[in-house]
C-alpha cells in the first residue's frame, strides 16, 4: 500500500519534487540570459576610502574590455555598480539590492574589511558567487564556504610578506609594531608577528594607532626613542601618511617602515608629496612591476580607454588577476552556464598565471585563499621599484 500526504498524493510524488526543487538549487540561472552574465560590483566610490575604488574601476575595465571581444560564449557582462563608502551599513544595503532585487549572477569586488565581514552572511545565505578582491580579513573566506573566493592576497598571504622582507634587512632585531586595534590590522599584524617569531624575534613595542587620528605624535616620540631596526604599520592610507609625516617631522628618516596593504605606494607619495619623507616605505606590491613599469602598459592603456580620467595607481590593478582568473572559469564552464558549474570551475583554477599578479592563482574547496604571497615595493634611488627581499629587486 502507497503512503499518501494529506493532500492525496503520493508520498513519492512530494519526495520527487523536493530533488527538482534541490536540483533547481544546484543549477541556479540568476542573473544569466543568453545574452548576458549580471554582475554586482560593490565599492567606496565616495567617502574618505573611496581611492579604494580604483581597485573596481580596474576589474570593471576588464570585463568592458571582454565585452568589447565578444563576451564569454556569447554572454557580456552586465555591471551593476553600488557604493559602500566603506561603512558597513551601506554595505549591507547594497549587498541586499544586488542579491536580492537585482538579482545578480555573481558579486565581484569590495574594499574593505569591515564591509565585507558585514555582508557575508547575506551573501552566503543567497548562494551568490562572491570574488573578494580587494578586502584582506581571511574570515571573509574562512572557513571555507561553497560560494566565496578570495581573489586578492588576503590578511595571511600579505603578513607573511610583510614578516619576510622585514627579517630579510641584515641585522634586524629590534622591530616596532604600529596598527589599528581592529579586525583589518589584524590580518596583517598577526601574520606578521608568527613570521617573525620563526627567525627568534618578537616586537620590542606594539603601539596602537587607530582610525580617524589626525596626529602621530606619542606613537612616533615612543619610537624614537626605542631606536628600532624595522617599524611595521598596519595602517590605512589616511593614518599613514599622518605617521609619516610625523616621523619626519621629529626626525626619523633613516628607520625603514613596512606598511600593509590597505596603502599603495605611489599614491601615498601623491598624498604626501615628498619624496624624502617616504623614501625609506615599503608596501606589500601583488603585481609584476610598478605601476610606471613596462609589465603594466597593457593594463594602464585598458584602463584610461574605458575610464579616460582615471589616475592610475597600484590599486587600480588590485581586482583584475581575480576578473582574469572568473573570464577564464566561466570560459571552462561552457555555454550551458549555471551557477553550480562557474563555482566548481573556479575551484579547478590551479597556478594560474593572470598576467599581472605577482604569484599566480589556486582555488580548492577547502582554500578559497587564491593569492598565497606577494612582492614588495619600495622606492630604491628615487624610483618605485618591485623587490623579493631586502635590496634584491624582482
Amino acid at each position: 500500500m502507497k503512503m499518501k500526504s494529506k493532500y492525496g498524493l503520493p508520498l513519492g510524488v512530494f519526495a520527487a519534487i523536493g530533488l527538482m526543487a534541490g536540483a533547481a538549487i544546484a543549477d541556479d540561472t540568476t542573473g544569466l540570459t543568453d545574452t548576458t552574465i549580471k554582475v554586482g560590483v560593490m565599492g567606496p566610490f565616495s567617502g574618505n576610502a573611496s581611492s579604494y575604488s580604483k581597485a573596481q574601476i580596474g576589474e570593471m575595465a576588464y570585463y568592458k574590455m571582454i565585452n568589447d571581444q565578444g563576451g564569454v560564449h556569447g554572454r557580456k557582462f552586465e555591471l551593476i555598480q553600488e557604493d559602500t563608502a566603506c561603512q558597513p551599513a551601506k554595505g549591507i544595503a547594497a549587498a541586499k539590492k544586488l542579491v536580492s532585487q537585482d538579482n545578480v549572477f555573481m558579486m565581484h569586488g569590495n574594499s574593505c574589511s569591515g564591509v565585507a565581514m558585514a555582508v557575508k552572511d547575506i551573501v552566503v545565505e543567497s548562494g551568490t558567487p562572491w570574488i573578494v578582491a580587494h578586502a584582506v580579513n581571511p574570515n571573509i573566506s574562512m572557513p571555507p564556504t561553497p560560494n566565496v573566493f578570495h581573489g586578492v592576497p588576503a590578511g595571511p598571504a600579505y603578513g607573511y610578506t610583510m614578516g619576510k622582507f622585514v627579517m630579510s634587512k641584515p641585522g634586524t632585531k629590534n622591530v616596532v609594531m604600529v596598527e589599528h586595534s581592529n579586525d583589518w590590522a589584524k590580518s596583517y599584524a598577526d601574520p606578521t608577528r608568527d613570521y617573525m617569531k620563526t627567525k627568534g624575534i618578537e616586537p620590542s613595542m606594539v603601539l596602537a594607532m587607530e582610525r580617524g587620528q589626525t596626529d602621530a605624535t606619542a606613537q612616533v616620540l615612543k619610537i624614537r626613542e626605542a631606536k628600532p631596526d624595522f617599524i611595521v604599520a598596519s595602517l590605512y592610507e589616511a593614518e599613514t601618511v599622518i605617521f609619516l609625516k610625523d616621523m619626519k617631522k621629529y626626525g626619523i628618516t633613516d628607520i625603514p617602515v613596512m606598511g600593509a596593504a590597505g596603502t599603495d605606494l605611489e599614491n601615498t607619495l601623491a598624498r604626501i608629496g615628498d619624496i624624502d619623507t617616504v623614501k625609506n616605505y615599503y608596501v606589500p606590491h601583488a603585481f609584476i612591476d610598478t605601476v610606471d613599469g613596462p609589465g603594466m602598459k597593457e593594463w594602464n592603456d585598458m584602463i584610461l580607454k574605458y575610464y579616460p580620467g582615471e589616475t592610475i595607481t597600484g590599486f587600480s590593478y588590485v581586482s583584475i588577476g581575480s576578473a582574469v582568473a572568473v573570464v577564464q572559469a566561466l570560459k571552462n564552464a561552457g555555454p550551458d552556464l549555471t551557477r553550480e558549474k562557474f563555482i566548481a570551475e573556479m575551484d579547478k583554477i590551479k597556478n594560474f598565471d593572470t598576467g599581472i599578479f605577482a604569484t599566480n592563482i589556486t582555488w580548492a574547496a577547502d582554500d578559497r585563499h587564491g593569492v598565497k604571497e606577494s612582492a614588495v615595493a619600495g622606492f630604491v634611488d628615487g624610483k618605485p621599484t618591485v623587490m623579493k627581499s631586502w635590496n634584491e629587486p624582482m
